[in-house]
């Protein structure tokens, strides 16, 4: 899979992730890209009411991302714990 980014988080998904954006993933590759954005997300510090803070982009690209799994990949789906999504894979 190739991922469909908005310019801003074009530059973001590349530095944390350490792919290119034009690279095809398979479905491992995926969830792992994934699992680095939630960790970056995590070790993110809080801004609160900012609206250029680094912890609401992060996020934003986190949903922008599992969503895109998720319609990509049918035995994935998408769950939001505590606000923060979380892939979940479904058995068939």
């Amino acid at each position: 899979m190739q991922f469909d980014l908005p310019r801003r988080q074009r530059k973001s998904f590349e530095v944390i992730t350490k792919t290119a954006l034009s690279d095809k993933l398979n479905k491992e590759q995926a969830i792992e890209v994934f699992n680095n954005i939630k960790k970056e997300y995590d070790n993110s510090p809080n801004t609160f009411g900012s609206s250029s803070g680094k912890k609401e982009s992060v996020m934003e690209l986190l949903v922008i991302v599992g969503n895109q799994i998720a319609s990509e990949y049918k035995d994935c789906e998408v769950s939001i714990k505590q606000g923060v999504p979380e892939i979940n894979k479904i058995k068939s």
